[in-house]
């Protein structure tokens, strides 16, 4: 393996661009408004780390062009860091906006071209929140092609994204974990070292990605789970208290409304320290706000078929929301077949 000093400036170099050219007009695009190519770095759609040089490590500057398509014939890379299906125009927000503002998307994605047929051209490395909006909006995708391996995309799409606050950690975390296998051979000293970061730092991320399959459905939204919430969790999942914490985590999934990550964490970092008796009264069912996914109503077995139904007053939780899951629970503890 290369040195770490001229690896690391490698991949550096590969996300930070490329010198731009003029825009060549897609057949499958609208039209562009085409301008000639600036004889210097231009300070708007191609700043920073868009912008005008891409140094890979001999030191040799690389021209590339960027163009504009159809975003129906490009496709997102397998191995992609962002959970394309969460995508919303509520997570997208930002992007949606700049668009409108600016007439378009601003930075081009980073995309491959697709070489195994179809009815795709390119699959984008870096971009995914991007590819959705100029979809979603009915845009040109701006792109730019480049020629990656598989381990090269993995670090160009882990660069781009590891500072990004948009980019959850449990994603980030299954994006590690699979390219543990692939590209290292398992070895996460190899791994920490081409990511240059510790060991330490990996294997929180690893630990996450590696939560029980039980543990990550109980949750409403996987992009709410943090490796601090998996750090804390991870010694109640081996010997007696495993069984209880999976037990409750079972329980959570079956909820018609799950609870958000840092209820259902909450809940299952307490069930190893109750006793007996208490585990024996575990809640049958949550209701958490719509708005917020705090948890506003809680419902108990009481005696011999009894039930209560506990409401948090200070939730956030509406009168008409906190009546509707009370009728709710009550409807489905008292059914027929009860």
């Amino acid at each position: 393996m290369a040195a770490k000093g001229s690896t690391g400036e490698m991949f550096k170099a590969l996300a930070r661009g490329t010198e731009r050219v003029a825009e060549p007009v897609d057949p499958g695009a609208s039209a562009p408004t085409g301008q000639a190519p600036p004889s210097a770095p231009p300070a708007g759609i191609l700043a920073g780390r868009e912008g005008a040089i891409w140094e890979v490590s001999s030191g040799k500057k690389i021209t590339r062009v960027v163009r504009r398509v159809n975003p129906d014939r490009c496709r997102i890379w397998v191995r992609h860091n962002r959970r394309y299906d969460l995508l919303s125009p509520e997570s997208c927000a930002d992007l949606i906006e700049g668009f409108r503002q600016q007439g378009g998307q601003e930075f081009p994605a980073v995309v491959r071209r697709v070489t195994d047929g179809g009815p795709y051209e390119y699959e984008v490395i870096s971009g995914a929140r991007r590819h959705w909006t100029a979809r979603f909006l009915k845009y040109d995708f701006l792109i730019e092609e480049r020629d990656l391996t598989d381990l090269e995309a993995f670090r160009l799409s882990d660069i781009e994204n590891r500072h990004r606050e948009d980019l959850s950690d449990y994603e980030r975390a299954v994006d590690y974990l699979q390219a543990l296998n692939l590209y290292f051979d398992g070895s996460q000293k190899q791994m920490a070292m081409n990511l240059e970061r510790s060991e330490g730092w990996l294997s929180r991320y690893l630990d996450l990605a590696r939560l029980d399959p039980i543990i990550v459905d109980a949750v409403r939204d996987v992009r709410e789970m943090t490796v601090n919430q998996a750090r804390v969790i991870k010694p109640l999942l081996n010997g007696k208290t495993r069984g209880l914490v999976i037990e409750r985590a079972t329980e959570l999934a079956a909820l018609p409304e799950k609870p958000a990550a840092a209820d259902l964490f909450r809940v299952l970092t307490s069930v190893a320290a109750e006793p007996k008796a208490v585990r024996s009264n575990a809640p049958l069912e949550m209701a958490a706000t719509k708005e917020t996914g705090k948890v506003f109503a809680v419902a108990r077995r009481h005696g011999r078929g009894g039930l209560i139904i506990q409401v948090d007053g200070n939730s956030g939780a509406g009168k008409e929301e906190a009546v509707a899951a009370v009728t709710a629970m009550m409807e489905r503890y008292y059914a027929p077949s009860k």
